[in-house]
């Protein structure tokens, strides 16, 4: 086996474990319900509100759990689902 052939399998394997530990990683956050809880509990303190904008959420996610926006409306339909918020399109209420 060549020196070349040996680097690259390195290389190839590197990759791979990075791709599937970004996968686990957002597959964690997006079943740990509690994590997501004090997450949106946090955002609405911040706001000092009892309903804020769907934007708004969005950004409070991807600040606080370093996610993209489309990792974002995933973690904001899992909140709805197991019932932790309520959104009429515009805006969020916490249940």
């Amino acid at each position: 086996m060549s020196n070349s052939m040996l680097i690259f399998g390195i290389i190839l394997i590197v990759g791979i474990a990075l791709v599937y530990y970004k996968y686990t990683h957002r597959m964690s956050l997006h079943n740990n319900v509690d994590q997501l809880n004090s997450v949106i509990k946090t955002i609405f303190k911040e706001a000092d509100k009892t309903s804020i904008s769907q934007n708004r959420l969005i950004k409070g996610l991807k600040q606080h759990m370093g996610v993209n926006e489309k990792m974002a409306l995933k973690l904001i339909g899992k909140a709805r689902m197991e019932g932790l918020i309520k959104s009429d399109g515009v805006n969020v209420e916490l249940m």
